[in-house]
């Protein structure tokens, strides 16, 4: 396979097998995409500086970026959702967080888990973000969810679950090897 000619540059990809990467996706770099994650067309995971890790049973959208500007690896959890046109720079995400439309992680700050970073959001260069916050609203606000995500955990895996049926009858997938 031409992975030059698909959008994947020098570096060591490592993609699980049940892992579902669409060639018209940017790749460059040290990365690693865990079992059962998805990464859609159009988007980029580029490790410019540093490795990226990504955990299982991610979901990647469109025009999602994740960008690696540091010497450390950008570690991601399992069961995150970045919706299209997200921005990740920092330095660490958790488990189960999602990241909305245009939502923004920059700079070195690590996201703990169940968090959610809302549409247009962004978070301070250097900060951390606990678990179970959510950043929300126009000015921007913080609060701390109550509801245990148990919600988003049940719709995450029927979007995984409906991702992995449709995604490849309609675009070219790499092969994990």
């Amino acid at each position: 396979m031409d992975t030059a000619a698909a959008g994947f540059l020098a570096g060591k990809l490592q993609i699980a097998q049940q892992a579902l990467v669409c060639k018209n996706a940017t790749v460059e770099g040290d990365i690693q995409i865990g079992n059962g994650t998805v990464v859609h067309v159009g988007a980029s995971i580029i490790a410019k500086d540093g490795p990226i890790i990504i955990g299982s049973n991610n979901i990647i959208c469109e025009r999602a970026a994740i960008i690696n500007n540091h010497k450390t690896p950008l570690v991601i959890g399992d069961d995150n959702l970045f919706e299209t046109d997200a921005l990740i720079e920092g330095c660490g995400i958790g488990h189960r967080n999602v990241v909305q439309v245009r939502g923004k992680v920059y700079g070195s700050c690590v996201v703990g888990n169940n968090c959610v970073i809302g549409a247009t959001c962004t978070t301070e260069p250097s900060s951390s973000i606990p678990d179970n916050t959510v950043l929300f609203g126009s000015p921007q606000a913080r609060r701390t969810r109550a509801d245990g995500n148990t919600d988003h955990i049940a719709m995450h895996r029927k979007h995984l679950e409906y991702i992995h049926e449709m995604l490849p009858r309609y675009n070219h997938i790499v092969e994990a090897e």
